[in-house]
């Protein structure tokens, strides 16, 4: 094997390890949406809507009143389970919440006041796992990237052959 390929080799594979030893190796949290909706109210009116939770996080309650039409006056919302009400009741604006698994409850309401007795409001639920899915390593990633590249890699070999044994008669 000729030695420059060798020693090129060797120090592009050392960079290689070097900087897959600095990079950070930390954890992934995948984020759901719930519910992301608009509701149109005509007067005074509430909604509810359900949804189940498979395991424990962070549950965030967003309520928005969309200028359209009316407004909506006296805007509130809330989470609820079978138990009872969890966190506060909120106007427009964000609420964040620590819950376990089970199901529960979005509820909001208000009153459309104005001209046309009409308004919209916009409500999104998102759900943050308590549990971090773990990443590999970078390190990891790249040495099997490196194997693979280098087990795909063929090796030629010289083929010499040498007929010197065989003689003719």
């Amino acid at each position: 094997m000729n030695i420059r390929r060798f020693v090129g080799r060797l120090l592009a594979g050392s960079m290689l390890l070097l900087a897959a030893g600095i990079l950070p190796a930390g954890a992934a949290r995948a984020d759901s949406i719930i519910y992301d909706g608009i509701s149109v109210f005509s007067g005074q009116q509430s909604f509810t809507q359900s949804f189940n939770l498979a395991g424990p996080g962070t549950l965030t309650f967003s309520l928005s009143n969309i200028p359209w039409l009316d407004t909506v006056a006296n805007l509130s919302g809330f989470l609820s389970t079978a138990s009872g009400e969890i966190g506060s009741t909120i106007g427009a604006g964000t609420e964040s919440i620590n819950v376990g698994p089970g199901t529960y409850y979005a509820h909001w309401f208000g009153d459309a006041q104005g001209t046309y007795n009409l308004g919209v409001v916009g409500l999104k639920i998102n759900f943050q796992p308590g549990t971090a899915v773990p990443l590999p390593t970078p390190l990891v990633l790249m040495l099997s990237g490196l194997g693979l590249l280098f087990g795909w890699q063929r090796r030629k070999t010289p083929a010499l052959t040498k007929r010197s044994d065989l003689t003719t008669c």
